[in-house]
């Protein structure tokens, strides 16, 4: 055992010095990966070494090998998480198989001559979190890879992947060109907002820093300029709104931005700092620079976020001040314009011709973001966190933004370019697709019926409801004009606003969820004291009980909206039944109160709950003959069922809701629904993605409930399925002891022609 180990570390040595050599030496790229993969095997003992290139549309392609049929090379392919390869492409990380050629996952492709080997490891070839490839290594007997070897290989395909992202290629490499893994040109961040899009860059820009501080005029004549800017600033901005048609629809968002226009602690700042001595525009700076200190150091995430709103609308004083055409920058704009941003506010986007707008790169961002809110409403694509974006990107480059993964390309090759235009006039030809599904019953092929529904929380979102594909809304957030006020809104205020929300749904139910505050979602004038786990803290339904006026007013505010029409009532966040029965009291003690007054009462009442934390699945027995509906939200529910917090990015796709545990959780909500004849539906994320609906659908959920713009896509998937066909597949996997069953049901649905 000693002289065996001897044996290898030598080898490992030698492997290494040889392939220094190999990557210093002139040869063409092919040629470097040839004798790669001949080294390795040779040095490893191995009877073949391959590596598999990942290719544009998740193909893995066989681009060079020791031991298989040279013949197969850039003709052998597989897709990602097809075979053992594919299956160590999705994970990420090395794996090894005993007896790989019975593997249930082994794939065997005849053109590769491949004998009946016994084991199989490989690693992935990565570049940052990017992967690039595999590269493996197959033994025709048996072999128990050790550490020594495994991490041999992994700086193998280190190796491999500083060649493919640093070696300039020749011509004859073009099938390589593929891979595109320029670093210089290929950006990642966060995205906020998903689809595609392909344009030139125009930096939005902001004006720079005031240089002329102390006013050499009289304080009289810099006052008078402040006022009139600030007057010309109101009138541009409700201009702008007034033009882009969404000052009613989407007036909650606006509410927040504007009242800095109109707040007379931030007029009176800039006043005095005229009075000693500032010009206008010297004043309005040293307030900007002083209240963007005080509230960077703000911990709370959406009172920081609101930053942006204020330096966009400083930024806007400043070029009222100076006289500038603050819509002249359409002028310089190409059909399809990418904006390029380290922030931006809402309004500032609407500054912006919107049919010349196709994406939004920001370097700063957030879901909660105003600006992003609005590009969602608008249906732009936007990515945050692409660090340096604005300092890399030159005005008039060509951008390649896939806003479904998060990154850009600057300036792409030729084959990226293809390759982006060919998949966005694929989503349009998908796109005119939907559209006619409009008037086809929303049923399986085996004749389920499934109910689609939209989560909204502006009025703009209402607007789906006229494309013919949502039966009604089956979440309507009700937090955001709470959020946007910087004073709580009166019975009288919310009534209006639910009231416009109805009108819009027309006869279509509206499914209204009560406060849910708390965690990310803040109110500025409810006091909280810092949580250390904010998401598991006073939030939701725990803040409503525990401050019912905010509840007994929002309730009051539902019932007078419906104006003795149905009522639909969701509470958040339950944990246990005597909640749920503390909330329902608490809206039967408003009916009383409106009876009593002699106002109209809902013609028909329906009161249910959300289900998103674990402990509640333990009382549905008790808690389901009180609801008339039961509401899943897969999002904080995986969070809890996981312990992973979805804020995070470090871990939040470590776990996956297409895992054995979350889908026996949900099927067994669904059986105890069906036990007791309460309708059940899904209004999280899940909902809105075809492969998780399809897995929804198939557990007996019949009403799902997504954002506007999954509609389409849900309906095919379900048009084209055949639910008998998915439960027999779902049963024989289930048992199966893997981490995610995501690639497993993701290569059923392909075989099965289901439109995912």
């Amino acid at each position: 055992m000693e002289k065996e180990q001897d044996v290898k570390t030598v080898s490992s040595r030698q492997l290494l010095k040889q392939l220094r050599e190999i990557m210093s030496s002139g040869i063409v790229v092919q040629e470097k990966l040839n004798q790669i993969v001949s080294v390795v095997a040779k040095e490893m003992h191995t009877d073949v070494c391959s590596f598999y290139l990942l290719q544009p549309g998740d193909i893995l392609e066989l681009f060079s090998t020791y031991g298989l049929k040279q013949s197969a090379v850039h003709e052998t392919s597989l897709r990602l998480g097809e075979g053992l390869i594919g299956e160590i492409a999705v994970q990420k990380k090395a794996l090894s198989f005993e007896d790989a050629w019975h593997h249930p996952s082994f794939v065997f492709k005849q053109e590769t001559g491949e004998k009946p080997f016994q084991t199989l490891m490989g690693v992935p070839v990565l570049q940052g979190s990017n992967l690039l490839g595999v590269v493996a290594v197959q033994t025709e007997r048996e072999h128990d890879y050790t550490e020594d070897e495994i991490e041999t290989l992994e700086t193998v395909a280190m190796l491999i992947a500083q060649i493919l992202v640093s070696v300039a290629f020749e011509k004859q490499q073009n099938t390589l060109v593929k891979v595109h893994k320029d670093v210089r040109s290929r950006m990642e961040g966060v995205r906020l907002m998903s689809g595609m899009a392909l344009g030139k860059a125009f930096i939005h820009s902001r004006t720079k820093r005031v240089e002329n501080l102390i006013s050499t005029n009289n304080e009289a004549a810099e006052l008078s300029k402040l006022t009139n800017a600030l007057t010309e600033m109101d009138k541009v901005l409700s201009d702008t709104l007034a033009d882009a048609e969404i000052s009613e629809e989407n007036a909650e968002i606006f509410e927040t931005y504007r009242m800095f226009t109109k707040d007379k602690g931030w007029i009176q700042k800039m006043t005095d700092y005229i009075h000693s001595g500032f010009t206008a525009e010297g004043a309005v700076q040293k307030v900007t620079d002083d209240m963007t200190e005080r509230m960077s150091m703000i911990t709370d995430p959406y009172l920081k976020e609101r930053i942006h709103d204020f330096q966009d609308l400083a930024d806007r004083l400043l070029q009222h001040l100076a006289g500038k055409d603050i819509k002249s920058k359409n002028n310089e704009l190409t059909d399809n314009t990418i904006l390029v941003a380290h922030s931006m506010g809402p309004a500032e986007l609407l500054d912006y011709d919107r049919e010349k707008i196709k994406g939004i790169i920001l370097e700063e961002g957030s879901p909660t973001m105003h600006v992003v809110i609005v590009a969602k409403a608008m249906n732009i694509p936007v990515i945050g966190g692409v660090k340096d974006v604005v300092n890399t990107v030159v005005k008039g480059d060509t951008i390649a933004l896939d806003g479904d993964n998060g990154y850009i390309y600057i300036n792409p090759v030729e084959d990226i370019l293809n390759d982006f235009k060919k998949k966005i006039d694929s989503r349009e030809r998908i796109r005119r697709k939907y559209e006619k599904l409009k008037d086809v019953p929303c049923q399986t092929k085996d004749g389920i019926k499934v109910s689609l529904n939209l989560n909204a929380g502006l009025s703009l979102d209402m607007l789906s409801l006229g494309e013919g594909f949502a039966d009604g809304i089956g979440l309507y957030r009700t937090e955001l004009p709470f959020m946007s006020t910087a004073q709580l809104p009166d019975t009288q205020k919310q009534t209006e606003i639910y009231r416009r929300v109805i009108s819009n749904a027309a006869d279509k139910p509206v499914v209204f969820r009560t406060l849910d505050i708390g965690s990310d979602k803040v109110l500025p004038y409810v006091q909280r004291k810092p949580e250390e786990n904010p998401a598991m803290g006073w939030r939701s339904i725990r803040i409503t009980l525990d401050r019912r006026t905010l509840l007994r007013q929002q309730l009051r505010a539902f019932i007078r909206a419906v104006n003795g029409g149905e009522l639909y009532v969701m509470f958040p966040m339950i944990t246990d039944t005597d909640e749920f029965v503390q909330a329902k009291k608490t809206l039967d003690i408003e009916l009383a109160r409106e009876e009593e007054k002699g106002h109209i009462l809902p013609s028909k009442i329906y009161v249910g709950t959300m289900l998103e934390v674990p402990s509640l699945i333990f009382q549905l027995d008790e808690l389901l003959p009180l609801v008339d509906f039961l509401s899943v939200g897969t999002n904080d529910l995986s969070q809890f069922l996981f312990a992973t917090d979805r804020s995070d990015p470090t871990v939040w796709e470590r776990y996956d809701v297409l895992s054995a545990p979350m889908i026996r959780t949900l099927k067994h909500v669904v059986d105890l629904c069906d036990k007791h004849k309460v309708p059940c539906s899904v209004c999280g994320e899940m909902a809105g993605k075809p492969l998780e609906a399809m897995v929804l659908v198939a557990l007996g959920f019949k009403k799902l409930s997504m954002n506007p713009a999954s509609l389409g896509a849900i309906k095919a998937m379900i048009l084209s399925m055949d639910t008998r066909q998915v439960i027999d597949y779902l049963n024989t996997i289930l048992p199966v002891p893997a981490h995610s069953l995501r690639e497993k049901l993701r290569l059923f649905a392909l075989d099965h022609d289901i439109v995912i």
